[in-house]
């Protein structure tokens, strides 16, 4: 048997021996002390998921209540997987969990596999899925009916296609990325727009026009095949409301929340208590301009037009204020490029997550400098182009470090590089480390 059969074998091993731990501790131990765990972080039901999936399981259809309008607030995968999940085991969220850990464990085999494109040290794929499955973000991650595991899964897949597709050129390939995508969008539509980083990247990478006429080609391409894949969900919405929406409308709400706290953060209360004083105040606007609905954190409305134009209103309060105040625009973008990172629920949360994310992200920035020289270059643009990416639209709209999840393995993959070259010198002082093979493609 080689080594890296060895290597792989061993790898899957330690995944499963954390997968089986970690539903050892989630499904019997934690559950005593749930309660103290959703004061900081919010574990179990989140963003009313479980609300659309309870309706279609009884078969209410895509709706929050039974007696309101079918809804296009939300993206339709996890919903209705979730009402999979109901249908199967009835109305329990250790389901889901199950379901967490399954979706992050195979991620911890897709990471390693892409931490391969970075670097060229076996350690760094096997310390790369550890420190994607032992982030705690991840684990907090597990324990939530949200979209973080699965949407993490996803995007792992489009960058394994996506890897395949740089190298090879080939216009199928790139319409499997487009696939991928599409799917992902299914769960949480925020990378709809990343393909245009294949743009970016070749403007970084190509040397001639010719080549930059095939990223073009290949961008389109990609960006196509995805609008095709959400083509049924794009009709459905149309149908229900007569207008474009490719995927949800909770954008309107987004920023309307994250400019509220922004504009009125005062050092006293938590980002929690301002993000529900914005839906307070979001309620107040759907009453003073005569809407039909129920108030709550997200407002519910009798007609699919009615919630369609409430969230295309909210948008353009937001915009507007950010058009005659670009300083309110520039203090609210700039926090969030904070907020993304470290901001939680209350305060205790956000000094948690920065004694957490700190050290990985200064890992990944060492990781890079040691790392560049030598890893597939045009795949390591691309991931950090994504974090960028991914970064710039949270920091547009509302950002908390939630938001932040599915750019963890990136950081992992950077993180295990250092980390990597200490063990190996602690084990042998004489090992220096030197000069690997130049990977670039």
């Amino acid at each position: 048997m080689s080594a890296d059969s060895v290597s792989r074998r061993r790898l899957v091993q330690l995944v499963l021996i954390i997968c089986a731990a970690k539903l050892f501790i989630y499904l019997l131990i934690l559950p005593s002390f749930a309660h103290g765990l959703t004061k900081l972080w919010g574990i179990g039901p989140v963003d009313n998921y479980d609300e659309i999936a309870r309706n279609i399981w009884l078969g209410h259809g895509y709706r929050y209540e039974a007696d309101t309008s079918l809804t296009l607030m939300r993206e339709p995968g996890y919903p209705y997987f979730l009402a999979a999940l109901m249908r199967l085991m009835g109305d329990d969220p250790r389901p889901a969990i199950v379901a967490n850990v399954l979706f992050t464990s195979i991620s911890a085999l897709l990471v390693s596999s892409l931490s391969r494109s970075i670097s060229s040290r076996p350690a760094v794929w096997l310390l790369t899925p550890l420190l994607f499955l032992l982030h705690p973000g991840i684990m907090i991650a597990e324990l939530r009916m949200g979209v973080e595991a699965p949407l993490i899964l996803l995007l792992l897949w489009m960058f394994v296609a996506m890897r395949r597709a740089l190298h090879s050129g080939a216009v199928a390939d790139f319409a499997k990325v487009g696939l991928t995508l599409g799917l992902t969008c299914y769960v949480r539509s925020t990378a709809l727009l990343f393909p245009v980083c294949l743009l970016v990247g070749a403007l970084l990478t190509c040397r001639s026009w010719s080549a930059l006429m095939r990223a073009t080609l290949n961008a389109v391409t990609v960006i196509a095949t995805a609008l095709l894949v959400l083509t049924p969900w794009i009709v459905r919405n149309y149908n229900l409301a007569g207008q474009f929406v490719p995927t949800a409308s909770v954008t309107g709400v987004a920023m309307q929340a994250g400019n509220y706290i922004c504009v009125h953060a005062d050092g006293k209360r938590s980002f929690h208590d301002l993000d529900n004083d914005a839906a307070r105040a979001r309620n107040a606007i759907a009453h003073q301009e005569g809407y039909d609905f129920k108030p709550g954190y997200y407002q519910l409305f009798y007609d699919p037009h009615d919630e369609v134009a409430f969230t295309a209103s909210l948008r353009r309060l937001v915009l507007d204020e950010y058009a005659h105040s670009p300083r309110t625009f520039l203090k609210c973008t700039s926090e969030n490029v904070f907020n993304f990172w470290f901001t939680g629920r209350t305060w205790a949360a956000t000094l948690v997550n920065v004694c957490v994310q700190l050290p990985y992200l200064l890992l990944a920035l060492y990781g890079l400098l040691l790392g560049y020289r030598t890893a597939d270059r045009i795949m390591l643009v691309q991931l950090l182009l994504f974090v960028a990416y991914t970064w710039a639209v949270y920091a547009l709209i509302h950002a908390q470090a939630r938001y932040s999840m599915p750019v963890v393995p990136i950081l992992a993959m950077l993180a295990a590089i250092p980390i990597a070259l200490w063990v190996s010198r602690s084990n042998d002082p004489k090992n220096t480390d030197g000069p690997v093979p130049d990977r670039r493609t």
